[in-house]
């Protein structure tokens, strides 16, 4: 059955053009005089409009559809981002390996951190390739997996981050291979890369794993906060223990709002072939454009996700006055680089906008384009994530630099992306405060932001 019209839009809008009165959720009562036109639609799990946590009727068929567009086993739809389904593969996994280790990647996203601290896990860290020319972390090393595996046969979990933030792929092709060897279960989180795997051609092959999880509003067409859980073949997590966990972390009550918006977007995909075309396009335009630059530098390389525009540099002044002088909004800006994000929305119009903008800038500019390379040091775990993040709770607070020695007992991570320089139960080294340091981004503790000081344990 094809899924090339948006089926739970149209039964929305059938349902509501018979008037009915509802005595139900929400409390607007889609009272015209109470909300804006868009929250119309707005309705819970009345009859014939089916259940996120036991679908069987109409979102049934919109994971099918899911499943079957990026060529998996099954898919688990998510209106509380890629964090919710983050939080439920860690805590499946666990829950099918209790006492296990998992091997994580030091540059994946806090929410893998945080679901880490709830099941207690023992963390074997994995650090990923460092570039001395590029400012951001590389690839994760599949011969560097292969070998702690080799050595450590109670690891039976592997977490990856590709593409990253910054658009950085790792061979999840021959990582996966290593992983179903050592009988682990590999989780990609691949939230920057929901579009791969709708065109082969332009993006490459898509990313493998047992679990692979998407946002699927950063880069095509659905609304903000909603994501995929992917699984594929001889997956060793059963569904109904995946189920279990997604009906912890995932809200109770979906939003049928953002539902809707998952079902048009992935009908309009089905239906229109050619509308990743415009994209596509645009985004060869902006490469070509973006090559010739005198002073910024336009990062490429052989493998990368192409929808990042990354602009190695003083990315913090190209912001400001793409923001001031040409209303330009980017992704984020660093000391040493800038990251603009494309879109299935892009054309060559939008990005011929954005680039001649560059160009200007870049023209009159006298910024210096080389990277400072920051590698986070190899982390030493003197305590249980777990155990020292409540520990940290009630711990007393001391300065960062006169902490060497001592055990973290909270997350320290720069937003954007929200990748830690410090998790609880951390060693702090002097390598470590020397890191944070020279970090020169954003950092913040909790929702605070950070003021050199943070929760220590003895």
């Amino acid at each position: 059955m094809s899924y090339d019209n948006d089926r739970l839009g149209a039964a929305l809008k059938l349902y509501l053009g018979s008037n009915p009165l509802p005595m139900h959720m929400p409390g607007h009562k889609r009272n015209p005089a109470l909300i804006t036109s868009e929250f119309y639609q707005d309705i819970t799990e009345i009859q014939g409009f089916d259940n996120l946590h036991s679908p069987n009727g109409l979102l049934k068929d919109l994971e099918s559809a899911a499943a079957v567009l990026w060529k998996a086993a099954g898919a688990f739809i998510s209106v509380g981002g890629s964090t919710a389904m983050i939080l439920s593969a860690i805590a499946a996994c666990n829950a099918v390996n209790p006492g296990s280790r998992v091997l994580v990647a030091m540059n994946c996203h806090l929410s893998v951190w945080h679901a880490l601290e709830l099941t207690g896990n023992e963390i074997i860290p994995l650090m990923p390739v460092t570039d001395p020319a590029l400012p951001f972390a590389g690839p994760v090393n599949s011969a560097d997996i292969a070998s702690v595996l080799l050595r450590d046969p109670l690891i039976r979990t592997v977490i990856i981050t590709s593409p990253t933030y910054e658009g950085v792929i790792s061979d999840t092709e021959e990582i996966y291979r290593i992983t179903r060897k050592y009988d682990a279960t590999l989780i990609v989180d691949c939230a920057h890369g929901s579009h791969l795997g709708l065109d082969d051609t332009f993006w490459g092959e898509d990313v493998r794993g047992d679990i692979v999880i998407k946002s699927l509003h950063k880069t095509i067409n659905a609304p903000t906060q909603t994501a995929l859980m992917l699984t594929y073949e001889a997956c060793r997590v059963p569904e109904e223990v995946l189920r279990h966990y997604i009906d912890i972390f995932e809200t109770s009550s979906p939003s049928y709002i953002l539902l809707k918006g998952v079902s048009h977007a992935i009908a309009s995909i089905n239906s229109d072939s050619s509308l990743m075309n415009g994209w596509e396009s645009g985004i060869v335009t902006a490469e070509q454009r973006l090559a010739g630059l005198k002073n910024y530098r336009f990062w490429q390389a052989p493998v990368r996700e192409r929808s990042k525009l990354v602009l190695l540099g003083d990315g913090i002044a190209l912001a400001d006055r793409l923001h001031s002088d040409f209303n330009i909004e980017c992704e984020a800006a660093f000391a040493t680089h800038l990251i603009a994000m494309t879109g299935i929305g892009d054309t060559v119009q939008s990005l011929e906008r954005f680039t001649d903008a560059v160009r200007r800038i870049d023209d009159i500019s006298d910024v210096q384009s080389e990277t400072k390379t920051v590698a986070r040091p190899r982390p030493v775990f003197g305590m249980n994530i777990r155990d020292a993040a409540r520990s940290g709770l009630t711990a007393d607070s001391g300065r960062l630099d006169e902490c060497a020695g001592r055990i973290c007992g909270e997350y320290l991570f720069c937003y954007p992306p929200g990748v830690p320089l410090l998790v609880p139960g951390e060693v702090i080294t002097q390598d470590v405060i020397d890191y944070v340091g020279q970090s020169g981004s954003q950092i913040l503790k909790g929702s605070a932001l950070f003021d050199g000081c943070l929760k220590v344990l003895t």
